[in-house]
């Protein structure tokens, strides 16, 4: 009798669901998307902190002539004539810890600009000049504007 009681347990089918059983991918999806959605979030942020500066130049008629715009909020490079340059300075302070530096310039000055250094690590207290260089080529039409946005992204430095 006991071998029948015995046979009788072993038959009978085990009944999982899926709640008892689970996919190790499933784990590694949400652990995936969570760092998606952090990688996404670090940029975010540093887009929104970054420092923007709006970028314009004019190009006049004549031989090299220069009309500069002392202003601080935004890298105008005023009038221009054709094959003429002009140099614009941006002051950065290092805070409290070691930063990476990158510069991102955007629209159509953008080709225009030439940046001294780029891509760099300041340490800690460090200042530092960075030159935004304006060459006018002899082909710029008279009259046009070249505009754009000069970004700055400083970024803690962890490793």
């Amino acid at each position: 009798m006991e071998e029948q009681i015995n046979e009788q347990k072993t038959s009978e089918p085990v009944q999982t669901t899926m709640d008892t059983v689970r996919k190790p991918a499933h784990w590694c999806k949400r652990i995936g998307y969570g760092l998606i959605i952090l990688i996404l979030l670090l940029v975010a942020v540093q887009v929104a902190i970054a420092e923007r500066y709006q970028a314009q130049v004019q190009v006049i008629e004549g031989e090299k002539k220069v009309g500069v715009n002392p202003t601080t909020e935004m890298l105008d490079f005023g009038d221009l004539s054709a094959d003429t340059s002009a140099t614009r300075l941006v002051t950065m302070k290092a805070g409290g810890m070691d930063t990476f530096v990158h510069i991102t310039k955007v629209g159509g000055i953008s080709d225009l600009i030439k940046v001294s250094e780029n891509n760099f690590t300041m340490k800690k207290g460090d200042e530092k000049k960075i030159e935004f260089a304006m060459y006018m080529p002899k082909s710029a039409p008279v009259g046009k504007w070249y505009k754009g946005w000069v970004m700055i992204f400083k970024v803690p430095k962890f490793w």
